[in-house]
């Protein structure tokens, strides 16, 4: 990971945070280096490792570019509800190709009116049939627009508040399913932050994780798992900053000395 961030991040890291580009060849080198599938099971294409291996690569990652570390961790928010509450078909339907780096993941909870309040949400998933029907607006959503596997928080019964809430798997090219703006952000520019749009967007009733009304414990169960890598991803921009602010004061001249 220390290698990847001195050889190709770092070179990289200014142009990307200029340009807003996405970081697609460095996603690359992840990939083949295996870094996005150290969190998960052997079964499924992983390392077999853990929330410990993946604060590692974050924050060896995050001393190059936090934007660039981001789009890496991000993909994991958007993978552990798959971990916690996939099914075992679901879970060889996704693992893999995010084991593997072939797709990424982007986790949809945040809207205009609701953070981490599941209770606040305005998404819908009125189920009909054999499907559910989604309709609503995510915000602030880290790798939407570039990631290909969602797993988003939708109400299935208001009435109930948070216990309403459910967990959908939905993929990039649903119908009805599309993106908004994309964010003009003050720092971690590689990586992308945009709107996620459901417009009577139709979802397999197969793609729902666990049972109606487990999304809000759901999503504090992925947050049990993904806080860790925030603290990573601080700690690695803080080093990269003093390791910066160090090499500069051995070099700088002045007055004569």
């Amino acid at each position: 990971c220390r290698q990847i961030a001195d050889e190709k991040i770092r070179p990289m890291a200014a142009e990307l945070d200029k340009t807003e580009a996405f970081p697609w060849e460095i996603m690359k080198v992840m990939a083949q280096s295996d870094l996005f599938g150290v969190y998960i099971d052997p079964k499924y294409g992983g390392m077999g490792g853990g929330v410990f291996e993946l604060c590692i690569a974050t924050e060896e990652f995050s001393k190059a570019c936090g934007g660039i570390a981001l789009c890496y961790s991000a993909s994991a928010l958007g993978t552990y509800p798959i971990i916690l509450y996939g099914t075992e078909e679901q879970k060889m339907k996704y693992l893999p190709d995010l084991a593997s780096g072939k797709k990424l993941a982007a986790f949809g909870l945040t809207e205009p009116s609701a953070g981490s309040d599941a209770s606040a949400l305005q998404t819908t998933a009125e189920k009909k049939g054999d499907h559910y029907i989604l309709n609503g607006v995510k915000h602030f959503i880290t790798n939407g627009g570039d990631a290909e596997t969602y797993t988003i928080i939708a109400m299935t019964d208001k009435a109930k508040g948070a216990r309403g809430a459910s967990l959908f798997v939905v993929e990039k090219g649903t119908p009805g399913f599309t993106f908004g703006k994309k964010e003009d952000k003050l720092g971690i520019r590689a990586s992308s932050t945009r709107e996620l749009i459901f417009n009577n967007c139709k979802v397999p009733k197969e793609n729902l994780l666990g049972k109606e009304g487990m999304g809000f414990i759901a999503a504090m169960r992925t947050f049990d798992q993904s806080r860790p890598g925030i603290g990573a991803q601080a700690l690695g921009i803080a080093q990269g900053a003093l390791d910066h602010a160090l090499k500069y004061a051995k070099q700088r001249k002045q007055f004569g000395q």
